[in-house]
């Protein structure tokens, strides 16, 4: 199985393009887009949601609608194609495969207020230990947090299911702890890695024979 990831920064100087790079947006997520208040999450939004509309341009998919399953992840009805979304300030990442289920998760590195009650909702007590004698705490508590949300959001369950129930050792990290009922962690595939000012994780349900990368800027997704 491959993947293809695609990759997209965002910025305020994108704004001029955003409404033609509206236009790659279907009538549901342009309708999304307005009701956004706050510029920055409508730019994430629209830069991001148009990378995924070319990333399944470039697999032969043009995409009408969408589905939810129960636990609203999107995906297209009748159609092989698996894909996953993730943004945050300054990246947007689309990833994209035939058949396997993914999950994608980027995060700028940031200090964050709450970033103690963030760890105590997420980590197990071992991994905030972990964090806290780390060189580098607030880089392991990114690098952990992508790491299990691209899980996550692989099972197709999200914030569904509890972090806490997901584990990882080493510095990759590798994963060691998932609930049975979605395999065994040896089985699963995970890419952990910083990109620029982010960290970026990739998750798979299976094994993978590469990941391919498709760095892509804001004006390579206005329609020609």
């Amino acid at each position: 199985m491959d993947v293809t990831v695609f990759l997209c920064p965002v910025s305020p100087a994108d704004d001029a393009l955003l409404p033609s790079i509206s236009a790659q947006l279907i009538a549901e997520e342009r309708a999304r887009a307005d009701r956004f208040v706050v510029q920055d999450a409508r730019r994430l939004y629209i830069v991001a949601h148009a990378l995924l509309h070319h990333a399944l341009g470039r697999h032969g998919v043009v995409a009408r609608e969408f589905a939810l399953n129960d636990y609203g992840k999107p995906f297209l009805p009748g159609s092989s194609i698996r894909f996953n979304v993730s943004h945050t300030e300054g990246l947007a990442a689309v990833a994209i495969s035939r058949e396997l289920e993914i999950g994608v998760d980027v995060e700028l590195v940031r200090d964050l207020r709450d970033r103690e009650s963030v760890a105590r909702a997420v980590f197990c007590q071992e991994e905030i230990e972990e964090i806290g004698k780390c060189p580098e705490p607030l880089e392991r508590f990114f690098q952990l947090w992508t790491a299990k949300e691209a899980v996550m959001k692989a099972t197709g369950l999200g914030f569904s299911m509890p972090p806490k129930q997901i584990g990882f050792a080493d510095h990759k990290p590798q994963l060691v702890t998932l609930p049975p009922d979605h395999g065994a962690p040896q089985d699963w595939w995970l890419e952990s890695t910083r990109i620029g000012a982010h960290w970026f994780a990739l998750a798979a349900r299976s094994r993978l024979n590469g990941v391919s990368r498709v760095d892509l800027c804001p004006s390579d997704l206005v329609p020609g």
